[in-house]
């Protein structure tokens, strides 16, 4: 019997989970260490009782996460009454298109991480070692020294392939140094506010929700149903929270499609391949022509509201923002919730969102081979306005946003190209247009940023590298490489990054639980 092969997952959350899922299907005799700083494996940062609070919702329905052993909405019909009571749910009302807390998924994550561990075939060993940090990963001739960290204490291990699967970054690496300001909303309830109760929210969509909703709860309560909700301060209490992006819009309230989705018959991930094996020269300009012709099947009326006659990725992201300001203001946000609760009700599809909700996976099988000045223009033009046409959110998190502002806690402003946030004397200072407010707290609730092998810590495996970048696919590459890291000396070491900040420069899309999976069955297959 010869040696298991030694498996280091570095990580802890979904990606991790959905990994092993897979890597337990092999007949060959593994032994695999899941890594994980937090307390709790298999939930991860976004999902973590440690970073959010049970107020916190997804913005992903139950029927659209990756089943692990059995699917979310199964687990949760099959759940003890303590939990089911301590989030208020309904057993017989379950429903595939439920949103549910974060705390309650990640709960879901943690249960299936331990089921598959204790259920693996005995020729596999698990082990799982939570508060543990990874510093570094150094190459050797053969495997890799992983340096981990316990309790203040260091040591060394050894492992024949190393996957990489953190996660988000957060306040806790990113050292806080003016006093009031936060790098991150996360953890939610390490956030506090000034004697005034002021914070600037930098953001406006999914995290900058999570902040404003997190600091309500803190200094008030919700209350009524969904449809007729108010806020209510805590008397004495003092709260008024401002969220500040460039454009100074929120995500739309979730909008109605059909499960499963349709393919789409024109932009396909096998005419994107066709493209790339003409060239890669113009590549994103042919994908993009091709998209433009799925929108003239799909909804012509809206791109004749466009009013471009000959779009390019360019004019159309300016444009589709255009459209967007239209829906500034409380009073458009409310309209549009009202209308997404009509759809619902009636079935009824909005063409342009639904055929931009699929295309941006299609697009993001091309990504990875485009050249450095396409990638660019994607990054900068396309890719934000397919985030922000698929980045829905919940009706719940949108009536709470409308609760606050009509209980004269929030607003919400657009920092154009000439607004600006100064700090000065323990204040931070907020001007755009006429307005200029002052703040005690400025919270960064920009979302998740790209990272580097080095800003993740990781200094002897950036040094290794024969690339900076690390994830560029090529023409005639195996779909099971995409994601090994080429290694100067060592193009086929076993070590593999879907890390999702590393990721994100090249898979701009990747930070969604389906993206987790998929790229989790690619490694694993490699593997």
């Amino acid at each position: 019997m010869g040696r298991k092969k030694r498996i280091a997952l570095i990580g802890g959350g979904p990606t991790s989970v959905y990994t092993l899922k897979n890597l337990l299907q092999s007949a060959d005799e593994l032994d695999i260490t899941i890594f994980e700083a937090g307390r709790v494996a298999g939930c991860g940062i976004p999902y973590s009782e440690e970073h959010n609070t049970p107020d916190m919702m997804a913005n992903i329905t139950s029927v659209e996460i990756p089943p692990v052993l059995v699917s979310l909405a199964d687990w949760v019909r099959s759940a003890d009454l303590h939990l089911l009571n301590k989030f208020g749910i309904d057993r017989a009302r379950v429903g595939e298109r439920d949103y549910y807390p974060r705390v309650l998924i990640g709960a879901y994550y943690a249960d299936q991480l331990a089921r598959m561990v204790a259920g693996s075939a005995p020729w596999h060993k698990v082990g799982i070692e939570t508060e543990t940090r990874v510093l570094d990963i150094k190459p050797m001739s053969a495997g890799f020294d992983v340096v981990v960290c316990r309790k203040d204490t260091t040591s060394k291990r050894r492992f024949d392939a190393v996957v990489m699967a953190t996660g988000h970054l957060t306040q806790s690496l990113k050292p806080k140094r003016v006093k009031g300001l936060y790098r991150s909303p996360y953890p939610i309830k390490d956030l506090t506010l000034g004697g005034d109760g002021t914070a600037l929210i930098l953001g406006s969509s999914l995290s900058a929700i999570d902040a404003a909703v997190g600091l309500a709860m803190r200094h008030g309560k919700f209350v009524g149903e969904e449809d007729d909700l108010a806020f209510k301060l805590e008397a004495g209490a003092k709260l008024r929270l401002v969220m500040a992006s460039r454009k100074g819009t929120v995500p739309d309230a979730d909008f109605f499609y059909p499960i499963p989705e349709e393919p789409l018959m024109i932009f396909t991930p096998a005419r994107l391949e066709k493209l790339r094996h003409k060239g890669k020269d113009g590549l994103l300009n042919k994908a993009f022509t091709l998209f433009k012709q799925q929108l003239e099947v799909d909804d012509p009326a809206f791109l004749d509201g466009l009013g471009i006659a000959r779009l390019t990725p360019e004019n159309f992201a300016e444009a589709y923002f255009e459209m967007r300001k239209t829906r500034q203001g409380f009073a458009a946000i409310e309209d549009d919730l009202n209308q997404s609760k009509i759809n619902y009700r009636d079935r009824r599809v909005v063409m342009w969102r639904y055929t931009m909700m699929r295309a941006h996976e299609v697009f993001g099988t091309v990504v990875p081979y485009l050249d450095e000045r396409d990638l660019k223009r994607f990054r900068q033009h396309l890719a934000p306005a397919f985030a922000d046409a698929y980045g829905c959110v919940p009706h719940l998190s949108i009536a709470r946003l409308l609760a606050l502002h009509r209980a004269g806690c929030l607003d919400i402003v657009a920092l154009g190209e000439n607004g600006t946030i100064r700090y000065d004397a323990g204040r931070f200072t907020l001007e755009a247009g006429r307005q200029k407010q002052s703040f005690a707290t400025l919270i960064d609730a920009r979302g998740q940023s790209t990272a580097s092998i080095s800003e993740l810590g990781f200094d002897q495996l950036d040094r290794a590298l024969a690339t900076d970048d690390i994830l560029k696919r090529t023409n005639g590459q195996s779909q099971d490489d995409q994601f090994r890291l080429r290694l100067k000396g060592q193009p086929d070491a076993d070590i593999f990054c879907i890390s999702i900040p590393v990721m994100m420069e090249r898979y701009p899309f990747a930070q969604g639980l389906v993206a987790c999976s998929e790229a989790a069955e690619v490694v694993a297959t490699a593997l």
